[in-house]
């Protein structure tokens, strides 16, 4: 109403500085950018594993850093934001379109290089800190990092590092178990500190707390994880989105199944057109991987509950239905 003071707002409104942080020049950005692109295959030699699918897990891992919203940003400062965002662009950086199966079996040169372990994760990790390194351009002005100081790069140089090798899905099963305990003993930790308060909007979020001390492990983890649940999120999008990037995988997956089957090779676990079952196959994805991870992540993130695991579900429908009606004409 006329003549009411304005609220002054003093909560985060989700922005980035890093251009003002770390003396960033946005034309190097807007070229970074592009080189980083130009790094990736595009959709008609990999389906999947594409620019589009890069720019895709960067903007997933921008929208859940979002819903961590105020509580997040206080927690963790703009060199390990900006640090995550870059592991994301670069997470599948020369991706070849076949996995670490392929890579292992086939003996590669990558397979001999990586000694078979993480073989793509640590390619990708090695070229990303190619990719960083201002002594590619020759000029520290022109380079992503800024004005960071030695300190700071090789902090982001390390962040970086460790999490592209997280995003290694033979890590998913063991990276579960031990951030089920960290949460657990958070919400442990919660529940006894704020007994006696009763006042239960008064409690601090569980995500506030991660800058204890005696949570450090948890914070350590905790970005690195959320980019790794943002490199899974295809069933958590909106349906038309979803369906699109489960044809995208399938399509790469049978790629290399027809590659493997001319090669004279064992053909890699859902990489069979003629045996796959893709509703049965997405089910036990979305149930045993997907599920699971991001019911986690909503105990310290309440609003992937409502936000990402409402679309979860109704992608879920879907190929329940789509299973039923594969059986049912078999039958």
């Amino acid at each position: 109403q006329q003549g009411t003071p304005k609220k002054l707002n003093l909560e985060w409104d989700g922005g980035y500085f890093f251009v003002d942080e770390f003396k960033i020049s946005p034309r190097e950005i807007v070229t970074f950018l592009r080189r980083v692109e130009s790094e990736y295959c595009t959709r008609d030699k990999n389906p999947y594993h594409s620019n589009i699918h890069g720019a895709d897990v960067t903007q997933s891992t921008h929208a859940l850093l979002q819903l961590g919203g105020q509580d997040l940003a206080l927690v963790y400062p703009p060199l390990e934001i900006y640090s995550i965002l870059l592991s994301a662009l670069l997470h599948d950086i020369r991706h070849p379109g076949q996995n670490n199966s392929y890579q292992i079996t086939k003996r590669t040169d990558l397979a001999r290089v990586y000694n078979d372990i993480s073989v793509l994760e640590s390619m990708h990790a090695s070229r990303a800190c190619y990719m960083l390194d201002s002594r590619v351009s020759g000029d520290q002005s022109r380079s992503i990092l800024g004005a960071m100081t030695e300190k700071q790069q090789s902090a982001c140089r390390h962040s970086v590092i460790k999490s592209i090798l997280e995003t290694d899905m033979s890590r998913h099963f063991g990276e579960m178990t031990k951030m089920t305990g960290h949460i657990t003993r958070l919400e442990e930790d919660i529940d006894d500190t704020m007994r006696a308060v009763e006042d239960y909007a008064a409690r601090p979020s569980l995500l506030s707390q991660l800058s204890r001390d005696r949570h450090a492990k948890l914070r350590q983890k905790f970005l690195p994880w959320m980019l790794h649940l943002a490199d899974i999120s295809n069933p958590t999008k909106k349906h038309d989105v979803s369906l699109q990037w489960v044809n995208c995988c399938y399509d790469e997956f049978f790629l290399q199944g027809d590659k493997e089957r001319e090669e004279k090779m064992p053909i890699s676990t859902l990489c069979d057109r003629n045996t796959t079952n893709v509703p049965e196959s997405q089910i036990g994805f979305m149930k045993f991987v997907v599920r699971p991870a991001f019911r986690l992540l909503a105990r310290v993130v309440p609003l992937v509950e409502d936000v990402v695991l409402k679309e979860y579900m109704l992608n879920l429908e879907h190929w329940e239905n789509e299973a039923a009606r594969a059986s049912k004409a078999t039958s």
